[in-house]
Order: structure tokens, then sequence, then C-alpha cells
């Protein structure tokens, strides 16, 4: 019988072995494509190895043994059983499970276009050559910016994306998806954006 640390271990390195099976914003698997109620044990702990690398959750915040079940099971529990089971992290695992069974695989397009954008706002904060007075910092130290010209912004997003039809609207959309990650923080001023305390690469000795 595993003790909680032997299992959270051999979970650790379980984890660690799916990264060879994922690429982009999620494994390139079956579990993508189908409802979570359906997932297998092995669906759910790519599902864990997903959330850990699209969204930079401590791994060590999660008791693993809680999550050697079903998609069905997983579904059935509450937000309080999740943070029960992964700490501050299960908040987030919650979150990010019912948009995946209300958004279906739309979910995972969404979730590569979101951090697309937030790495693209990072690249032109930390590139004044770049930026073109596009973005600037409020308060660099606690990682505030404001979007200065927003449809210039919402043009350079749309031509990466390859869409002439993008709108700041549907940008800012993109980058309100992260609060609940803890990668941006409301900020109670129009334009204007916080980098959360699970964002990385924002401060140029950090880089």
């Amino acid at each position: 019988m595993l003790t909680e640390l032997e299992y959270s271990l051999e979970a650790l390195e379980r984890l660690s072995s799916l990264n060879s099976l994922c690429s982009g914003a999620a494994c390139d698997s079956y579990w993508t494509s189908v409802h979570p109620e359906y997932w297998t044990k092995r669906h759910v702990w790519e599902w864990l190895q997903f959330c850990c690398d699209q969204y930079k959750l401590d791994a060590n915040c999660i008791s693993f043994c809680h999550f050697n079940i079903s998609g069905l099971q997983l579904c059935s529990m509450t937000q309080e059983e999740f943070i029960e089971a992964a700490g501050i992290c299960g908040e987030y695992l919650y979150f990010i499970l019912q948009n995946i069974r209300s958004q279906g695989y739309s979910f995972f397009n969404d979730a590569e276009e979101t951090k697309t954008a937030i790495k693209d706002c990072k690249d032109l904060l930390l590139s004044p050559e770049e930026n073109c007075g596009i973005l600037e910092w409020e308060d660099r130290e606690q990682g505030i910016f404001r979007v200065v010209k927003s449809e210039a912004l919402a043009k350079m997003w749309g031509q990466r994306k390859k869409n002439d039809r993008m709108t700041y609207e549907k940008l800012s959309r993109a980058l309100r998806y992260y609060y609940k990650t803890g990668i941006l923080e409301r900020v109670d001023r129009r334009l204007v954006y916080k980098f959360g305390k699970n964002a990385h690469g924002w401060q140029e000795d950090k880089l």
C-alpha cells in the first residue's frame, strides 16, 4: 500500500513521462476530443499534465491519489473537493474542467490563442523598438500595464492569427480568460491589466 508521499512521487514521475506525448496547447491525444465524462484514468492524468504545463500550476500542491479516477468521477467532484485534493490549484483545476465541459474541443483552441496573446503583450512590453507605443507600463514593479493603441494591438494579433477581422473586444475577452488562472489579475480600469502570481517572463531579470 503506497503512502501519500510515495503515491505523490510516483504520480509526479508518471506526469513527467507524459511530457513526450504533449505539444502545443494540449496533448495530441484522444482525450482532447471527447467529453470529460468519458475520460479514462489515463486521460485524467494527461489532463493534469496539460493543466500544469499550460497554466504553470505547481504539481507539488496536487494530491494525486485523489485523481486516480475516471472522467465521470472527476466531473462529479465539487469545487470544495478539488480544493481539498489540490489546495490552491484546486480552484483553477475546477474552473478549467468546467470550461472544457461547456466549450468542448474549442476550449483548447481558445487556450492556445490566449497563450499567444499574453506572450505578444510580454514581448511588446520588453521590446520598446517593436512596441511603437501600443503598450506602456503603468507600474513596472507591480506588473501593471496599459493598452494605449487598442486597435493596433488587435490588428497585430489578428495578423499573427491570420484573421483580418480581429477586434480589440475579442482580444480583451481572450486576456480576461486568464483572471481565473492567476496569470492576470483584475484592475478596475479600462485598458489596464496586471500580470498575476502565475505569470512568468514579464520581468527582464527573470527571462
